[in-house]
């Protein structure tokens, strides 16, 4: 990359235009939010000034907007939510807090099947890894980033970049539970460097029974019309000082700069909506070779893999009527992902993407043809020299996706016996120390292997284990293959299923009490017993070959690979001169924009957006005897009766949730829905199936996001919950 001060210059400009409205969505920092696009904003339905947006000098609408994490992964946030108090009450979704709920539950106090209602602060009950991130400040470094970067490529550009970052982080002031950290956008074209503020103490206020909170369950799931009351209330602790802080009963609830003001008045079809949260990732640039691999080859064997799984715990489901057993949450992940890789992949193919791509693609190349300067800085043959070096990565990244699907995500046993590598290499390394490092490594896996065979089911483990060992020797090359891995593809197929059951028989990976006598030992007798071990060499055999045959190679092609891509990048952002061109999601706070609005997913189909509580009685009479669309006596009682609250006008059907166009993805659940005024109107929580392909391109008809109503949430709190007192912290604007 010669001339690259130049090159992200001039797609800075690019970005920085706009075109006459906002054809195809996207994803917005809050800095960008001023000029044409708040403009552009403004004239959809917007009635916030940029500095209500976001203000590093006052207290402003991003404050408010939160991320969910487990401690420590500030930076990997897994959920979105807001601040709703001035006393630190944060909102998101239920299904974003439901595991911290069945970790806090016990025989006397089931809060997933039953609810969670604190009816009083000192009822508040800690979550424990879970960590709430606000943002601090966000700032462009991109001329810190690229300084001392022209003329280099490669390894030593890679280099300069990262020793650059450093010096980028120790400009970050150091404060209790502040973090940075340097985000990349649009193809390394620009930095940003965020600031965060991190919360340890987070406790539980409100959640529904799960019957409410994932009314419909499993088979609703991705689907419309829907009637989930999906939200929980948590809030913030922090010292005496309003500074964050871990768990402490000293704590009290922490005052933010900026909470949202809660719209008591609803939405109308067609009114203006705006979301802020914290997206995962999108790809909408990628070129059409790399969707294509992508889609229907890595996404496709996602779903094979995911659909045997479903089978599997679906056939194993046990008899109860519980929503939390264990063959129902497994069978629940399983599905979501299914049907998540299912619309990715129906979606892609019905809009013809890949030829769309394609087409585009040849419309860039002879613009770059066209121009001797635009040859010379992009190259003649750029698509063809970034479409040969990512055929070389295909190969690994789907190797890498089926370590990730089979190895970390199949039998359990096999994530479990990686956790015993340090231990092997304690006692490879024959230090002086040696025999107190394996005693202090001992007393975790004694902790950790107690915990792992609360949960472990070894026939459930050793049938995963054959199933996905199948799908890995069919489709994964050879030389892939760890020497462990060779020996049982000696057996497959016609004795695979034998050989499997002996590698259980003989290991002391199946049983608990062999574990633990193992561990017990190692300090006199040594480390032998596992590392020969037949089951504990085909899981580390997994790791190893990963590590050696699939990221190093990948490194070797990853560099080469980012730059042309930023090249390529960069010559779509200059060819589209003049157009919005938002940058894709990556864990940074976004905002997108819509409109509550009805859908078209296939021919002779229209969803409205809007869904009631006669819907919700009726899907649950529909379904009688499924615990999938089962209700809490009580609440349904309050439907029949129609003591609907403070919240809803007389004669008036209480809504549950309903549609926008605007643009959300993994991640954004748990994401503030807000009016033109910046006012809280629902939860961003789900998608509909027909539009899961808008991770590469919103469809104006099927992409659409599902939002549960405040209204409704405000109703359960106030008519059914025993939390009713938190209401009076709420700023609710009727």
């Amino acid at each position: 990359m010669n001339n690259l001060r130049l090159k992200i210059f001039l797609c800075c400009i690019c970005l920085s235009v706009s075109v006459l409205a906002f054809a195809d969505g996207g994803f917005w920092l809050p800095t960008q939010i001023q000029g044409k696009i708040h403009r552009m904003m403004k004239k959809e339905g917007l009635r916030l000034s940029e500095k209500d947006i976001y203000d590093i000098n006052q207290a402003c609408l991003s404050d408010a907007i939160l991320s969910l994490s487990y401690e420590d992964g500030t930076f990997t946030p897994f959920a979105s939510a807001s601040f709703i108090s001035g006393e630190g009450l944060v909102l998101t979704n239920f299904h974003c807090v439901m595991r911290y709920l069945e970790h806090i539950s016990d025989a006397e106090h089931d809060y997933v099947k039953y609810g969670c209602w604190a009816t009083k602060r000192k009822e508040e009950t800690p979550l424990f890894n879970l960590q709430v991130n606000q943002l601090v400040s966000i700032q462009d470094v991109t001329a810190d980033m690229i300084g001392q970067t022209e003329g280099l490529s490669g390894a030593a550009l890679n280099k300069q970049i990262n020793q650059n970052g450093t010096q980028v982080m120790k400009t970050v002031k150091k404060s209790r539970g502040i973090q940075g950290k340097v985000y990349s956008l649009f193809g390394g074209q620009q930095y940003v460097l965020a600031v965060y503020r991190s919360f340890k103490d987070v406790r539980i206020v409100a959640a529904p029974p799960i019957s409410m909170g994932k009314f419909g369950g499993d088979t609703d799931n991705w689907q419309w019309p829907r009637y989930s009351a999906d939200f929980a209330v948590l809030r913030v602790y922090a010292n005496d000082k309003n500074q964050p802080a871990s768990y402490n009963k000293n704590n009290r609830p922490y005052q933010p700069e900026s909470y949202l003001t809660i719209s008591g008045k609803g939405v109308r079809e067609n009114d203006f909506v705006m979301i802020a949260g914290y997206p995962a990732q999108t790809r909408r640039y990628i070129p059409s070779f790399s969707l294509d691999k992508i889609i229907f080859q890595d996404t496709q064997a996602e779903a094979d893999i995911a659909k045997i799984k479903l089978g599997f715990y679906t056939e194993r489901k046990e008899n109860t009527d519980s929503l939390y057993s264990y063959y129902n949450v497994m069978a629940g992940g399983a599905a979501n992902i299914y049907l998540r890789a299912s619309g990715e992949i129906n979606g892609v193919r019905e809009a013809d993407l890949i030829s769309e791509k394609e087409k585009e693609e040849q419309q860039l190349m002879d613009w770059i043809q066209d121009d001797g300067d635009r040859k010379k800085r992009y190259g003649e043959h750029l698509l063809a020299d970034m479409k040969d070096n990512y055929l070389r990565l295909t190969k690994l990244n789907f190797t890498e996706q089926m370590f990730q699907q089979v190895a970390l995500n199949g039998a359990t046993v096999i994530p479990f016996a990686g956790k015993f590598e340090k231990l092997i290499g304690i006692a490879r390394q024959n230090r002086k120390n040696m025999q107190a490092a394996m005693k202090g490594e001992v007393r975790k896996l004694k902790a950790l292997t107690e915990s792992f065979y609360r949960d472990f089911k070894l026939e459930d483990d050793k049938e995963i284990m054959k199933k996905l060992l199948a799908v890995y020797l069919e489709r994964v090359d050879t030389v892939y293959y760890s020497s462990a891995l060779k020996k049982l593809a000696a057996h497959y197929p016609e004795t695979l299923s034998c050989y499997v059951d002996s590698l259980y028989q003989h290991s002391l990976l199946h049983d608990r009490q062999k574990m633990l006598a193992f561990l017990d030992s190692v300090p006199q007798v040594g480390v032998d017993a596992l590392r020969d071990d037949p089951l504990y060499q085909l899981a580390l055999g997994f790791y190893f070959m990963h590590v050696d045959k699939v990221v190093r190679q990948k490194q070797n092609y990853q560099g080469k690979n980012m730059e042309l891509y930023s090249d390529y990048l960069q010559a779509y952002a200059e060819m589209h001169k003049g157009e919005l061109l938002p940058f894709d999601a990556n864990r940074t706070l976004r905002y997108s924009t819509g409109k509550v609005k009805s859908a078209i997913p296939g021919e002779g189909i229209k969803y409205i957006p809007f869904t009631t509580v006669d819907g919700l009685m009726a899907r649950k009479r529909m379904f009688t005897g499924d615990s999938d669309f089962s209700l809490p006596v009580r609440f349904a009682g309050l439907i029949e009766q129609k003591d609907f609250g403070t919240y809803w006008k007389k004669d008036e059907t209480p809504v549950c949730c309903f549609l926008t166009d605007a643009h959300t993805t993994s991640g954004s659940s748990g994401s503030p829905v807000l009016n033109g005024r910046g006012e809280l109107v629902g939860i961003n929580f789900d998608r509909i199936w027909q539009g899961l392909a808008s991770d590469y391109k919103l469809d104006a008809n099927k992409s659409r996001n599902i939002v549960v109503d405040i209204r409704y949430i405000l109703w359960v709190i106030e008519k059914y919950s025993a939390s009713a007192y938190l209401l009076n912290e709420l700023k609710i604007q009727h």
